[in-house]
């Protein structure tokens, strides 16, 4: 039987290098590439089946743009449309940004997922569905920097997406992380994956029939690293991306799928809502664990 699995962001980066195991490590897979151009995800394929040919006909490329409730949903119907219900496997929340407005990083960043799971969740498989939500390191570095009320919000397993909507429109309202006590590790995509951790724990009470865990691929040489440098830094991303993997030890895009494929193929996952670190071992949410080290054991 196929597995269909979507993947969002699907083109480049870490979203592309789980795409590429997905079809080479499990023959049993169907990508869904899901990205916002359909021309740039239709490349992504060309780039796929010069490498084997056969993987064309376990690609379909599904133009959606995370940021929008109108093109989530209208992806979702095109999807059912072709592939019926139940037409997922799993969901892999990947797109993501790390420059703009702090509204409009949480909003792709967050309320991009929950789109995401509202839209495609009524199609994944009630008996083996999965979803994996790719958050960062940075989440725990926002956490450990908060006040002890909002790191207590942020690791409380019992939060609810409408206590997370209510942070998000406050900190939308007034952007001053630190007016809110909350730590300014890497801005508001620091902030952003703190709560996509925060909502993996929500949707997993809510469907507990699902496998729903975020993950940190590890700090990994992509396109997302240039936007943290300063405006007045002009290097080019393939200059970042080389000087992040030669000086700072940074990950391929591919050796950063580790974690992601646990989380979406293992036979061992215990417990629901966790998170997990590059070495796809389970991780506190307020602390950094460094990869290698016994894995948290905690509630």
């Amino acid at each position: 039987m196929v597995r269909r699995v979507l993947v969002t962001g699907g083109n480049r980066g870490i979203g592309l290098a789980i795409v590429h195991r997905c079809l080479s490590d499990h023959g049993d897979t169907h990508v869904v590439l899901a990205c916002r151009s359909a021309s740039r995800g239709e490349d992504a394929v060309a780039a796929l089946i010069t490498e084997r040919p056969d993987w064309k006909a376990r690609l379909t490329v599904l133009e959606i743009d995370t940021s929008s409730d109108g093109s989530v949903r209208a992806a979702a119907a095109t999807l059912e449309g072709s592939c019926g219900n139940p037409a997922l496997y799993a969901i892999v929340n990947n797109a993501g940004i790390a420059s703009g407005t702090v509204a409009e990083i949480l909003n792709v960043n967050v309320r991009g997922p929950k789109r995401v799971d509202d839209a495609f969740g009524p199609l994944l498989d009630p008996l083996e569905g999965r979803v994996v939500q790719i958050s960062s390191g940075a989440a725990s570095g926002c956490v450990s920097r908060s006040s002890p009320d909002m790191a207590a919000f942020f690791t409380n397993a019992s939060v609810s997406w409408r206590e997370i909507s209510g942070l998000l429109e406050a900190v939308e309202a007034n952007p001053d992380l630190e007016a809110h006590g909350i730590g300014a590790a890497m801005g508001a995509y620091g902030l952003s994956k703190a709560l996509l951790n925060a909502y993996a724990m929500a949707l997993a009470r809510e469907r507990p029939e699902l496998k729903v865990n975020a993950c940190s691929p590890g700090m990994v040489a992509t396109d997302i690293m240039g936007s943290f440098l300063p405006w007045w830094v002009p290097l080019p991303n393939a200059a970042v991306r080389f000087l992040a993997t030669k000086l700072a030890g940074a990950k391929t895009p591919d050796e950063g799928t580790v974690s992601a494929l646990h989380l979406l193929f293992s036979e061992e996952l215990e417990g629901n809502g966790r998170y997990y670190g590059s070495d796809a071992k389970r991780s506190p949410l307020d602390r950094y664990r460094s990869p290698g080290s016994p894995p948290y054991a905690g509630p």
